[in-house]
């Protein structure tokens, strides 16, 4: 696994965040209430929301999801949690807003984007997105999805800052 520094996050901030995940080879996987998924190897992004203070907090949240030792709380932490899956980068937004459906559906709009497991982060989801974690099973390399997503933030009025974590 990368090892990622989220220490530009302010302690006490919520925010959007978009996990950018390797999967190296192709797992089965039991993703509580939805049973065995698959996931072929590639890239993933996962797009989620921490709006609280302190262990609700952005930062609390994104290096909660970099271990790999937890207890399975959310559907990301049954794929995190494997040893052929890796967080290659992280998108953080600074925002009092509940924006991840938003940065969802965008990054939904790429081109070759897939939706891998139905309901996948999405079961209180206000928007009826079909899951929060897409698949790009065309792309070799992150740097290209960072950038979009990165400059696509920094066009909203309602986000504080975007810190990128490689």
């Amino acid at each position: 696994m990368v090892s990622l520094n989220v220490n530009g996050i302010g302690e006490l901030s919520g925010g959007v965040y978009t996990l950018l995940v390797f999967v190296s080879k192709e797992l089965t996987l039991h993703i509580g209430s939805l049973g065995e998924q698959k996931f072929p190897s590639g890239y993933y992004t996962y797009t989620g929301s921490a709006l609280g203070n302190g262990a609700t907090s952005l930062k609390h949240r994104i290096s909660r999801h970099l271990r790999k030792e937890k207890r399975m709380f959310w559907h990301i932490d049954c794929l995190l949690s494997d040893e052929h899956v890796s967080v290659e980068a992280v998108i953080a937004v600074e925002t009092n807003h509940k924006m991840e459906c938003n940065v969802n559906s965008y990054l939904k709009s790429l081109r070759n984007t897939t939706v891998p497991v139905d309901g996948f982060g999405a079961s209180d989801c206000t928007k009826n997105c079909e899951s929060h974690l897409l698949y790009f099973p065309k792309i070799n390399e992150i740097d290209g999805v960072v950038q979009k997503v990165s400059d696509h933030l920094k066009s909203r009025v309602s986000i504080s800052s975007v810190h990128v974590f490689l």
